[in-house]
């Protein structure tokens, strides 16, 4: 019996224009009208997921930044909030800037960018909201204003975020780990964390086993949780390594495949309360 479903938003929940469709939301509100748990599990930050959140009712913690937060946005309580440390993260984002590579922070409210350039513009329209600039090299900028980052946010080519996964692995080890939620987007989250292991968290929180949990998912940032779940689904249109990582696959995000999913197990009488 599925009693919680943890389900990432962007090309996974979400349609082609980062919307929620009726269908979607009427799903897992008959799933929650049964009981199960819904949380959201994105890289996004809490500005970027309230809404969504509110939209649907979610009723269970939500995973943010990658799993790099855990917070249950019904009681305002953080449960679960690692950060990268100030001096991982100034020598992270020296590194990438000597590299070339255009990165985003997230000291913990909002995010912050050296200028806003296409890609800036790009991922806030997906988003809703908008970076702050600062006017100046990130590295300069993050020495200005020490402080431990929750996330942060390299956009490339897909190639360049390739690069830069290796690069940064092999320099910094320690206190942080890479993960590409786009072919073209590499999150740097902090050392240990990743969607499984606060989707683990968060069902021990619950009183949940593995197999009482659902995730559906399309990036390689998303394998951890799918690999943890006892059902879980990474989308028709995921990456392959989602698609490596399970036997089970749901139909795309442009045909609302967490929502067909879904559908079928309410009628198999396979969802239950949490």
């Amino acid at each position: 019996m599925i009693r919680l479903i943890a389900t990432d938003l962007d090309d996974t929940l979400l349609d082609a224009s980062a919307a929620l469709t009726p269908r979607t939301r009427h799903a897992l509100e008959a799933a929650m009208a049964l009981g199960c748990g819904i949380t959201l599990s994105s890289g996004r930050m809490m500005e970027a997921m309230l809404p969504f959140a509110r939209e649907i009712g979610v009723n269970a913690p939500m995973l943010l930044y990658n799993g790099a937060m855990i917070y249950d946005h019904n009681t305002d309580e953080t449960l679960f909030a690692p950060r990268i440390p100030f001096k991982t993260a100034l020598g992270i984002v020296k590194l990438a800037e000597e590299m070339g590579y255009y990165i985003q922070l997230y000291p913990g409210k909002g995010y912050y960018c050296p200028k806003v350039r296409d890609c800036t513009r790009a991922y806030a329209r997906q988003i809703n909201v908008p970076a702050t600039p600062v006017g100046m090299p990130m590295a300069r900028w993050l020495a200005e204003n020490p402080s431990d980052m929750q996330k942060m946010l390299i956009i490339d080519t897909p190639e360049g975020a390739d690069r830069a996964q290796a690069a940064l692995r092999e320099a910094f080890p320690r206190g942080a780990c890479y993960l590409k939620s786009k072919p073209h987007y590499l999150e740097i989250a902090p050392e240990g964390v990743d969607k499984g292991r606060s989707l683990a968290t968060l069902a021990g929180h619950l009183g949940l086993s593995p197999d009482e949990v659902m995730a559906f998912g399309d990036g390689q940032n998303d394998v951890p949780m799918l690999e943890y779940a006892g059902a879980g689904y990474a989308m028709a249109n995921a990456c392959p390594q989602a698609l490596a990582c399970t036997s089970l696959v749901a139909p795309p995000n442009t045909e609302d495949g967490v929502a067909q999913v879904i559908e079928q197990y309410i009628a198999a009488n396979r969802i239950g309360a949490m």
